[in-house]
């Protein structure tokens, strides 16, 4: 198949979010009870997937499930959004991913997670699969899936020529790799994970700025930090420069996140610049927060340009 610069490969997490909803997030120990509990496809890689397609991208996805019915339902629900699933592969008597949410009254959640076929995919799978990073020009990776897997993904896209963004989260426990850091064009942590990678603990916005410093000079080349309800302070080939949402309600913030990454790339992947692409970004992840769940609650690109036309006349 013939190689598309903006076409978008997703890797990492697919998972089942179990979702309960609650006044307030349980102290250890302790039994809170409610009466509000849902299903909602999710992984962090499945959202930004799902997030890019609705977002306009064009977008492909490489990992793994089981045979399980969660499996069946997230391949469907995948499907529906546009997202190219052939190459997903499935490993016989694996689970899908699981994770078990709680979202209290202000939208703040708690989430604790199962790789379950996540964690199967294994480094001669990307050897194996060399020629379909042929076909994209954008990798989307996330780190829910094995280190050595993370790391020969990236290798291979920068062999190929891909655009590498990439969400490290969680932070891997192996060292990043010293070759790792320049094969990637756009690393998104938020302030915890910036401040895991970086060694510096994010508290404010001048420690916010400390931290890109130190992502630069790890030669990572384009770091974006998200910083919840205080934005995103973006790196944008020359400067430093801090981005706010719009001011909305928000009810659940479980892939705000995700929808950043997947909006920005696919913003990237249809031609605007570093800074518009952060602003599209911002927009869609501040609206996905005011509905429940996690791929349910993402927007679509007519419905993120409206939102910001909008605003623009206010």
């Amino acid at each position: 198949m013939k190689k598309h610069k903006n076409r978008i490969l997703c890797m990492g997490s697919i998972n089942m979010d179990l979702t309960m909803f609650m006044e307030r997030l349980p102290e250890p120990a302790e039994t809170v009870a409610t009466d509000n509990f849902a299903t909602y496809p999710g992984g962090k890689s499945g959202n930004q997937a799902v997030a890019a397609a609705r977002l306009g991208g064009e977008v492909g996805f490489f990992g793994k499930l089981g045979d399980d019915m969660f499996s069946k339902e997230l391949l469907a629900a995948m499907q529906a959004d546009g997202v190219e699933t052939s190459n997903i592969l499935i490993e016989p008597g694996a689970t899908a991913g699981v994770a078990m949410i709680r979202i209290d009254a202000e939208g703040i959640n708690s989430i604790s997670f199962t790789p379950g076929a996540n964690a199967l995919i294994r480094p001669e799978d990307v050897q194996e699969h060399e020629t379909l990073f042929e076909q994209y020009g954008f990798l989307l990776i996330t780190a829910e899936i094995p280190a050595d897997t993370l790391f020969a993904a990236i290798r291979m896209a920068k062999i190929k020529g891909m655009t590498v963004v990439m969400d490290p989260a969680p932070v891997p426990k192996e060292p990043i790799p010293r070759d790792i850091p320049p094969m990637v064009d756009f690393i998104k942590p938020n302030e915890i994970e910036a401040g895991q990678i970086a060694g510096i603990k994010v508290t404010d916005n001048a420690t916010a700025i400390e931290c890109m410093k130190a992502l630069r000079e790890m030669r990572f080349q384009n770091p974006l930090i998200t910083l919840g309800k205080d934005g995103c302070l973006a790196w944008n080939g020359e400067n430093t420069r801090k981005f706010l949402p719009p001011d909305v309600e928000a009810v659940d913030t479980t892939a705000a996140g995700d929808v950043f990454l997947g909006a920005f790339t696919a913003a990237l992947s249809n031609g605007r610049e570093i800074a518009e692409a952060v602003e599209f970004a911002s927009v869609a992840s501040a609206m996905s927060t005011t509905l429940k769940g996690a791929q349910t609650s993402i927007p679509t690109r007519s419905q993120v340009e409206e939102f910001m036309r909008q605003e623009r006349k206010r």
